[in-house]
């Protein structure tokens, strides 16, 4: 059966940007994930699909080979093909693409090994699988689903994690430190844990990027986190104060009188701290609740101030 083409499947333009591939990933792989789908025999095979045209199109050599030769840069015989780590208790999925350059230029040989050379940056040129040349390993990309919190405040983190020691594959516990203030999507760097050099050359790196799962309070906007709060129609009209709960403990929040309904509150300096040290602000967006189950007095007293 042939593969469904890579931009079909993410539903984007070939001449989408990276940015526009990552925001089409994360609402497929959200929509298709297996936890979100325990009655659809079909999810998993969907969000893997998903999953392998993303890891490909943001790779920007394996995008100028696929753009170059299709599914077959990727997927002929003889051509190393991918491994791919399982994924393990507490929320983490690994999963690689493996090397397969010099394979490929093996089978295509002449123009075609020379222009596939030159789609992934040029390294070693016309004739390279002959190159006695030190190369560094490839590298592998894995992905980590971490909480709100854990992207915000910091956080450790064991796993197992399918690594190259010399020339074999081994599970190893891997102590994971996550940058306080990483963004999602952002990845960090664990060197000289990928495939093995070539010709005596380095070991490639494992970068591991996190991906933060939604929070049931909390949405983040760069370094700005907003959220809701209520207040009754009273505080709201002749002002007072209310109780916010933030990540970091609750706060009192001043409502001016008059204050209108969806209004938004901007607490300066309550948002993230990236890893560059720059911090956002809280934005709290007021719902003033209606009242209901009014006794029979509270009821005189509203129309009489209607009548007012």
């Amino acid at each position: 059966m042939s593969k469904r083409d890579f931009y079909e499947v993410l539903g984007v333009a070939k001449t989408a940007s990276e940015k526009e591939i990552k925001k089409a990933y994360k609402k497929l792989a959200m929509k298709f994930h297996p936890d979100k789908n325990p009655d659809d025999p079909t999810a998993a095979d969907k969000f893997k699909e998903v999953k392998a045209a993303y890891e490909i199109l943001t790779d920007k050599e394996k995008r100028a080979a696929y753009d170059q030769f299709g599914h077959a840069a990727f997927d002929n015989p003889g051509m190393g093909g991918g491994h791919h780590g399982g994924g393990h208790h507490g929320g983490f999925q690994g999963g690689f693409q493996g090397g397969g350059y010099g394979d490929f230029e093996d089978i295509f040989g002449g123009a075609f090994g020379d222009m596939f050379s030159n789609a992934r940056g040029g390294r070693g040129g016309f004739g390279s699988r002959h190159s006695t040349r030190p190369q560094k390993g490839e590298d592998l990309q894995y992905t980590m689903e971490i909480d709100l919190e854990d992207a915000i405040n910091g956080a450790s983190r064991v796993i197992d994690l399918p690594v190259f020691e010399g020339a074999s594959q081994v599970n190893k516990k891997l102590n994971i430190k996550i940058p306080a203030g990483i963004e999602d999507g952002g990845r960090i760097r664990l060197s000289g844990k990928g495939h093995p050099g070539i010709n005596g050359g380095p070991q490639g790196d494992v970068f591991i990027q996190m991906n933060i799962r939604p929070h049931p309070r909390y949405t983040r906007e760069g370094n700005n986190l907003h959220c809701k709060a209520t207040t009754d129609f009273v505080t709201a009209a002749l002002g007072g104060k209310i109780e916010v709960n933030t990540l970091n403990g609750a706060i009192s929040l001043k409502i001016p009188e008059g204050t209108q309904n969806g209004r938004k509150f901007r607490l300066k300096g309550k948002g993230v701290t990236d890893r560059k040290g720059n911090t956002g602000d809280l934005i709290v967006q007021l719902t003033i609740e209606t009242p209901q189950n009014l006794s029979e007095r509270q009821k005189e007293l509203l129309t009489e101030f209607a009548a007012a």
